[in-house]
């Protein structure tokens, strides 16, 4: 890429002490857009026709949780790329590879995702709320697990590629050293993540039948791991940086 000039890099707008300079949509973003955005419209709650009574529209009503949780999950990670794009702009060739990479991922297992909630909610509601998938065996369970955490360790090595790859070009992107320290941080927390994918991805073959079901439980471990590498890692900033 053409390195970004100076009077450009000072024009853009700050945010969190971090320049935005994708604040104008790339073509690569715009595709991405839109490619979430149907992938939202494969999550819809009666995908075979509408409720023609109220019977219906009850046993409709009772998916919606599970499709809640997906459409939050598509969301989040669609959230994740746009700030990507928005704080660096880029659309070089590595960049719509992995974008590309990172949708391709998204809608293989946008299906299993639903499964998998709505597993979890048939199991959590003692089988009130329903499941459009029935497992014959905890084999079987144990297979959507491994198939989720591999699914979710691509998309963690992903953003993390993204983020090396921004980092690499710290020179043409003009990015200050408050901005470098950041995207250094962003890197070791996608990292923190792919260890938590590895780990829900050992968890179900280390468990018994009657506790696979928990082994989806491990992601809990995504909130804290990526609070305390922030948390650390802010704390060495203002320790070498104690005016900013």
């Amino acid at each position: 890429m053409q390195p970004l000039t100076k009077d450009f890099v000072d024009q853009c707008p700050i945010e969190k002490g971090f320049r935005m300079r994708g604040i104008a949509m790339t073509r690569i973003e715009v595709f991405v857009d839109a490619a979430f955005a149907f992938a939202v419209t494969m999550l819809v709650i009666s995908i075979d026709e509408i409720p023609s009574n109220m019977q219906e529209l009850t046993e409709a009503s009772k998916l919606i949780p599970a499709f809640i949780l997906s459409v939050f999950q598509v969301v989040y990670i669609w959230h994740n790329h746009s700030v990507w794009s928005r704080k660096f702009g880029l659309e070089d060739t590595k960049t719509v590879i992995l974008s590309v990479s990172l949708l391709t991922v998204v809608l293989i297992y946008i299906y299993p995702m639903k499964i998998l909630f709505e597993g979890l909610f048939n199991w959590l509601s003692q089988g009130y709320l329903p499941s459009s998938f029935q497992f014959q065996s905890y084999d079987e369970l144990r297979f959507l697990f491994y198939f989720m955490a591999i699914g979710f360790l691509i998309i963690c090595l992903v953003f993390m590629a993204l983020y090396q790859h921004a980092l690499k070009l710290k020179l043409n992107l003009k990015l200050s050293e408050f901005e470098t320290f950041n995207v250094r941080t962003s890197v070791i927390a996608r990292f923190s993540m792919v260890i938590v994918a590895i780990i829900a991805l050992i968890t179900p073959a280390l468990l018994p039948d009657h506790l696979v079901p928990f082994s989806g439980f491990v992601y809990i471990l995504l909130w804290p791991s990526f609070s305390l590498v922030h948390k650390v890692r802010n704390r060495k900033w203002q320790k070498f940086n104690p005016t900013d």
